[in-house]
C-alpha cells in the first residue's frame, strides 16, 4: 500500500476497547478481515485510551501503517516499526499532585513513562504522558478527580471498558483524539469530508464531534449517539464491518 501524502482522500480513525476490541482483547475475524480489505484503499489509525505496547500489538495485528494513535491522543507511533511519531508529556507538577492523591487513595492505577505502560509502580518514574485510575464506580472517580481540582496544563477525561471498568486519565492539555484526527488529517492530507471516525466511549466524544463522518457503535450510550452523524450496530455483531458496508464505502 501506497502511504505518501496526497495520495488518498479518504481515511478512518478507529477506537479498540467497545469498538472492536470486546472482553479479553478479542477481535472477531470477520472484523479483522473487513479492516484488512480496506486498509488497502484507505489509511486506518488506531485511536485509543491505551499505551504504545498495545497500539503496536493490534496494529501489527490488522496490518495498518502509518501513525497509530494511543494514550487518548497524547502519543503516535509508527503502525509497523513502533517509532514514536510524537508524546505530550504532563507537566512534573501535575504529575506529583495526582500520584500524591493516589498514595491515599485505594485505587488501582497505570503510569505510562517513555512509551512504557506500568502498572501500580512504586518507583518514581519520569516523563509521564498518561496517568490513568480505575475504578468499578464513577462516582468514586468523580469524587477523586473534584478533590484534585483543575491542574494548569493538565487534561482529565473519563473512559469506560468492556467489562464495566470506570476510569480517570489524566493527560497533557494538548491530548485528545480530535488532536488525533486534526494529526491525522494533515499527515495525509485528507478531504475532512470524507474522513471517518468510529468509538463508543466518552473519550471518543472529541473526536466524535470534530468528525463531520463521526459513527458511533451501537453499545454505545445516548451521549454518544446523539452527536454522531451515523449509528451502527453494537459490537456483539460486528458493528465495525457493518458501518463500512452501510457508510463508509458508499462515500470514500
Amino acid at each position: 500500500m501506497n502511504l505518501k501524502k496526497d495520495t488518498f482522500h479518504s481515511g478512518l480513525l478507529i477506537d479498540l476497547d467497545g469498538t472492536i476490541l470486546n472482553k479479553n482483547d478479542y477481535i472477531s475475524a470477520k472484523v479483522i478481515f473487513d479492516l484488512k480489505k480496506l486498509k488497502d484503499i484507505i489509511p486506518i489509525s488506531i485511536v485509543t485510551g491505551r499505551g504504545p505496547q498495545d497500539v503496536l500489538k493490534f496494529s501489527k495485528l490488522l496490518n495498518f501503517y502509518g501513525p497509530q494513535y494511543g494514550e487518548n491522543g497524547s502519543s503516535a507511533i509508527d503502525g509497523q516499526s513502533g517509532e514514536l511519531i510524537y508524546k505530550n508529556l504532563i507537566n512534573y507538577k501535575s504529575c506529583e499532585i495526582i500520584l500524591n492523591e493516589i498514595s491515599f487513595a485505594n485505587f488501582d492505577y497505570l503510569v505510562v513513562s517513555n512509551g512504557n505502560t506500568f502498572v501500580n509502580p512504586s518507583e518514581n518514574l519520569n516523563n509521564i504522558s498518561s496517568i490513568v485510575v480505575s475504578s468499578k464506580r464513577e462516582e468514586d472517580l468523580d469524587h477523586f478527580n473534584s478533590k484534585i481540582g483543575i491542574l494548569e496544563g493538565t487534561l482529565s477525561q473519563k473512559s469506560i471498558d468492556e467489562n464495566g471498568n470506570n476510569f480517570l486519565n489524566y493527560h497533557n492539555e494538548f491530548s485528545g483524539k480530535d488532536k488525533s484526527l486534526k494529526h491525522f488529517i494533515n499527515f495525509y492530507n485528507l478531504n475532512e469530508e470524507k474522513t471517518f471516525v468510529i468509538g463508543d466511549g466518552l473519550n471518543d466524544m472529541p473526536m466524535i464531534k470534530s468528525c463531520k463522518n463521526s459513527i458511533a457503535m451501537g453499545n454505545a450510550s445516548n451521549k454518544i449517539k446523539k452527536h454522531a452523524r451515523f449509528i451502527t450496530k453494537p459490537i456483539n455483531e460486528d458493528g465495525v464491518s457493518y458501518a463500512l458496508k452501510k457508510f463508509i464505502y458508499p462515500l470514500i
